[in-house]
């Protein structure tokens, strides 16, 4: 028995069909299907049944599916302890950033740390949304976020580093582009675009617009600035956005929102559960010192 096995079965498992499982795998149907044969005539045991065109675990194979995906589990966090460790050791800082920041306020701060620390690490730079990112501080991918809070990771801590204000935008003939600062109320007569709810700047902006105007109307959720911008300019829509440098690039007004100002905030995010190394803490500490300022509506 050995781990191409392990895996094997577990992916044959789980997609309970040989050629979908290959596929996934890389390998050819017959390699799969050659090395289950071996593994069960390791076993002494039958850990599959034909049911039509798919396959299903038998009780012996449930059985040792649990054990599989236990022992997969715990070596692959064991991997991934060990890279993050030889990473740590030879000053290497995995950091990924929402993509409003990555090529603004991370370069300067990293660029601001360096100058300040003679042993600087090297940093390898991730350009990723929140979701994403708090995933892979979970999974110890990344060493540190800049990124939105989200309070189901108890895993990881998050300290406030800048916000960005929340503004409406609407294409220059729009009714409400004459506006010079706008309350919720307004909106009430218009379908919104604003973000994605599972998102937590979408969760974030729609709390607070419920607080100050229950059941206003979103027509349509979408993943950025960029998608949001690029449909209120091109069908005369009402968005609902943090204020970023991607409306730069788009024929619209920007009118500032009465809901409060960290609606939208960003954070520093990193798990406190995994061992930090000595330079991690040091830029981890040099973030929490670093004053930062809103973007000006």
């Amino acid at each position: 028995m050995n781990l191409n096995q392990l895996y094997y079965f577990r992916t044959l498992a789980e997609y309970q069909h040989y050629t979908k499982a290959a596929a996934h795998l890389y390998i050819s149907q017959p390699s799969l299907s050659n090395a289950m044969k071996s593994l069960e005539k390791e076993l002494g045991c039958v850990l599959f049944k034909k049911t039509g065109r798919n396959i299903q675990l038998t009780e012996y194979g449930r059985m040792f599916y649990n054990t599989t995906c236990s022992t997969l589990n715990i070596l692959d966090e064991g991997k991934r302890e060990l890279q993050q460790k030889i990473k740590s050791d030879a000053g290497i800082i995995n950091v990924a950033c929402i993509p409003t920041s990555i090529g603004t306020r991370l370069p300067n701060m990293i660029k601001d740390f360096q100058s300040r620390d003679v042993g600087s690490p090297y940093f390898t730079l991730h350009d990723e949304f929140s979701g994403p990112i708090l995933e892979g501080l979970s999974n110890g991918r990344y060493d540190v976020g800049i990124c939105s809070q989200d309070v189901h990771y108890s895993d990881l801590s998050f300290i406030p580093l800048f916000s960005e204000p929340i503004v409406v935008i609407v294409a220059p003939d729009h009714p409400l582009a004459k506006e010079t600062h706008l309350e919720p109320e307004q909106l009430r007569p218009y379908d919104l675009v604003t973000y994605l709810k599972n998102t937590p700047i979408g969760h974030a902006v729609r709390d607070e617009l419920n607080a100050k105007c229950p059941n206003l109307t979103f027509a349509e959720s979408l993943d950025s600035e960029v998608t949001i911008a690029g449909q209120v300019a091109t069908n005369h829509s009402v968005g609902v956005v943090a204020n970023t440098m991607f409306l730069d690039a788009f024929n619209i007004k920007r009118i500032p929102l009465d809901v409060p100002a960290d609606t939208r905030m960003v954070y520093i995010a990193y798990n406190h559960t995994r061992q930090i190394s000595p330079v991690l803490q040091k830029f981890i500490d040099f973030l929490k010192a670093t004053k930062q300022t809103p973007v000006e509506n």
